[in-house]
C-alpha cells in the first residue's frame, strides 16, 4: 500500500481497466493475460488486457469524481505496426498507444467536469502480429504517476486473496480434501498424464507417482480421474485414482497422506491400446447411510461402461452402452432424485438406479452421440417439493427433464450448451434463475474457444445475455454463500456476477471451484491459471459454523468441470 499513500490526499486516481470494455467488446478482439496470445511475459494489471484485432473503436465510461485538470496515463503493448489513440469526451489524444513493447505511457491533460465521461480506444491500426494489447488507463490531477502506483488498485476492493499454491506443471484437475485428519483441506493435483501427487494445506508435497508413458498421448488436456473422500470414517481421507503400471489399468485406493496403496483392481476398460476420451470417478452413496461406494465412467470411444464398486473396491454392478465417443457425456452424477436417501445414477440421456437397472433413458431424442449433455444440474424449479434435470446439450442447448420418468419439459437454443448453474441471482426477476455458458468455436480465423453467459428464468424465457459478443476462453461457474450471509452469489469466469446479469472482474485466473476451503464459515473462490492455485475471499464476511456433511461430497469430493 505504500505506493498509494505517495500520491496527494483527494488525489484517488480514475482507473479505467480493460475489463471496462467488455460490454460491447467488437468481434475478433480478444481477452489476454501474462503468458497469453499476446506475448507479454511481464506483469498485466489484474492479470488481464485486450488484444485490439478488430478496427470497431471500444466504449466504456468513467465516473469523474469532481471537476477539474486530470493527466492520463495508458498502458499498453504492440509493435510499430499497430496503433490505437484514446478519446475522453469529445477529445482526442494526439499521442498513439500500443506500437512499442509494454510500457506506461503520458497521454495528455484533459479538463473533465464531474460525473460519467465516454471513454474510447479509436483509431486502431492493425499491424503486427497480434495488434496492439490495452491494459490500463488512467485519469489522475497528479501531473506524474507510475506502475508501482497502480499495483495497489488491482481487483475491487471487497476481495482478498487469502492464500496461494504453485500446481505441478500439466494440472488438468485438482480434488480436495483432508488427507491427514488435522481439520484443514487438503490437495490431490492430477496432470493430463494422469500422474497424480498430493499436498497438504500448507502446500507441501506429501506424495506421488508417474504414470508409465505407454498410451498415454492423447490424454493431455483432459479432466484426469480422482477423488479424495473418507470411506472408512476415520477422519483421514483416502485417494481413489488411475494407473497405468506392469501394461495395465489399474483403479486404486491409497491411503491419503502416505500413498501406501490398500487396494487395485483393473481398470473396467477394454484391453489396451484404446482411446481415452472420458475417464470420471464419484462418490456414491448406493446403500447404507454413509456414501461410500465409488462410481467409475470408462469412455474408451464404442463401449461406454459405469461400474460401482464399494469402499474395498468388489465390484458391485456395471453398466455397458456400446456406442460412439461421448455418447454420454463426461461424467456420471450420483444424486438422490427421490428423496429416499439412496443415489440414483445419471450420464447423459441414462439414468440407473442404485443397483445399476436403467430407470429410463432419451436415447430416441438424442441418437446422435455429438448431442450429449455436458453437465448436469438438479434443482427443482417449479416448487413442486421434486428436482428437475438441467442440462446444457450441446448445439441443441438447455434441455429441462423431469427427473422420475425423463419426459422433457423445456429446451431452448444456447449456442454450444457446455456449463450452466441455478439458483436465485437476479433482482426483479421471479426466480429461480438459469445461467448457461453458450460456447463458441473458431470460425474464419476467430481465437480459439469463446463464452457468454445466457440467462433463462424457471420456464425457459431467455432473460438476457452478456456481454455482447463472447469471450474468448472455456469458462466454468461457481456458486456458494461468498459473504457468510447465507445467500449464494454466482462467478463466471474471471467474474463476480451482479444481480443484474453482467459481471465485474475480480479474480486474475478463471475460477475453477467454491466452497468453505479454510473452515472460515464462508465459501471463497479458488481459481487456476497455468501453475497458480489461488484462494479468495471477500472482504467483510461474516463467518457462520460450518461443517462437511453429504453436501461436502456432491460439492468438494464429486467436484467437476463437467
Amino acid at each position: 500500500m505504500a505506493a498509494a499513500s505517495r500520491l496527494a490526499a483527494g488525489a484517488a486516481p480514475v482507473i479505467v481497466d480493460d475489463s471496462a470494455f467488455y460490454e460491447n467488446m467488437p468481434k475478433g478482439t480478444i481477452i489476454t493475460q501474462s503468458g497469453g496470445r499476446s506475448g507479454i511475459s511481464g506483469w498485466l494489471f489484474n492479470n488481464t488486457g485486450l488484444v485490439m484485432r478488430s478496427q470497431a473503436y471500444l466504449h466504456a465510461r468513467a465516473d469523474i469524481p469532481r471537476t477539474g485538470r486530470y493527466h492520463l496515463y495508458v498502458r499498453s503493448h504492440g509493435e510499430a505496426k499497430s496503433s490505437f489513440r484514446v478519446t475522453i469526451g469529445d477529445r482526442q489524444t494526439t499521442e498513439i498507444f500500443g506500437n512499442a513493447p509494454l510500457r506506461l505511457q503520458a497521454g495528455g491533460t484533459f479538463d473533465l467536469d464531474r460525473g460519467p465521461a465516454d471513454i474510447v480506444l479509436s483509431r486502431v491500426v492493425l499491424g503486427g502480429a497480434a495488434g496492439s494489447t490495452f491494459d490500463v488507463l488512467v485519469l489522475t490531477p497528479e501531473a506524474s504517476f507510475t506502475e508501482e502506483d497502480l499495483k495497489p488498485h488491482e481487483l475491487p476492493g471487497y476481495v482478498r486473496l487469502l492464500k496461494e499454491y504453485t500446481l505441478p506443471g500439466r494440472t488438468s484437475a485438482v480434488k480436495f480434501g483432508d488427507v491427514d485428519g488435522d481439520g484443514k483441506s487438503d490437495f490431490f493435483a492430477l496432470s493430463g498424464n494422469y500422474d497424480g501427487a498430493v499436498f497438504n494445506h500448507e502446500g507441501r508435497r506429501l506424495w506421488g507417482y508417474v504414470n508409465a508413458e505407454e498410451g498415454m498421448r492423447k490424454r493431455a488436456g483432459f479432466e484426469a480421474p480422482g477423488l479424495v473422500w473418507d470411506f472408512d470414517r476415520d477422519g483421514k481421507a483416502e485417494v481413489v485414482h488411475y494407473r497405468l503400471e506392469d501394461g495395465k489399468e489399474w483403479l486404486v485406493l491409497s491411503e491419503g497422506a502416505t500413498g501406501a496403496v490398500r487396494r487395485r483392481v483393473e481398470w473396467p476398460a477394454p484391453a489396451m491400446p484404446h482411446e481415452y476420451n472420458n475417464l470420471r470417478l464419484a462418490v456414491a452413496r448406493l446403500e447404507g447411510d454413509y456414501p461410500r461406494h465409488i462410481l467409475v465412467f470408462t469412455d474408451s470411444g464404442g463401449l461406454i461402461s459405469i461400474t460401482a464398486y464399494d469402499s474395498s473396491l468388489e465390484r458391485r454392478w456395471q453398466h455397458v452402452e456400446t456406442r460412439l465417443k461421448d455418447h454420454l457425456g463426461h461424467y456420471v452424477y450420483p444424486v438422490d432424485l427421490t428423496g429416499d436417501g439412496i443415489d440414483e445414477v445419471v450420464a447423459s440421456p441414462l439414468v440407473l438406479d442404485a443397483r445399476g437397472r436403467m430407470i429410463w433413458n432419451r436415447f430416441g431424442l438424442l441418437d446422435d452421440n455429438h448431442d450429449h449433455c455436458d453437465s448436469f444440474r438438479f434443482h427443482d424449479l417449479d416448487g413442486d417439493g421434486r428436482p428437475e434435470l438441467l442440462a446444457p446439450v450441446s448445439e441443441i442447448g438447455v434441455m429441462v427433464f423431469g427427473a422420475r420418468d425423463g419426459s422433457l419439459l423445456w429446451r431452448r437454443p444456447a449456442e454450444h450448451a457446455q456449463q450452466l448453474e441455478v439458483g436465485h441471482f437476479l433482482r426483479g426477476v421471479p426466480g429461480p434463475h438459469i445461467a448457461v455458458t453458450a460456447r463458441t468455436y473458431a470460425r474464419n480465423g476467430e481465437a480459439g474457444l469463446g463464452g457468454q453467459v445466457h440467462w433463462f428464468d424457471a420456464r425457459g424465457n431467455l432473460l438476457s445475455k452478456w456481454p455482447a459478443n463472447p469471450l474468448n476462453g472455456n469458462p466454468d461457474f461457481v456458486k456458494g454463500d461468498w459473504r457468510g450471509d447465507g445467500t449464494e452469489r454466482l462467478f463466471w469466469y474471471k467474474f463476480c456476477m451482479g444481480d443484474d446479469g453482467k459481471g465485474t472482474l475480480c479474480f486474475k485466473q478463471d475460477v475453477y471451484h467454491m466452497f468453505d476451503f479454510l473452515g472460515l464459515g464462508y465459501d471463497q473462490v479458488i481459481a487456476r491459471g497455468g501453475t497458480s492455485l489461488l484462494v479468495y475471499g471477500y472482504r467483510d464476511a461474516r463467518p457462520k459454523p460450518s461443517a462437511r456433511d453429504v453436501d461436502y461430497r456432491k460439492r468438494v469430493a464429486n467436484h467437476t468441470h463437467y
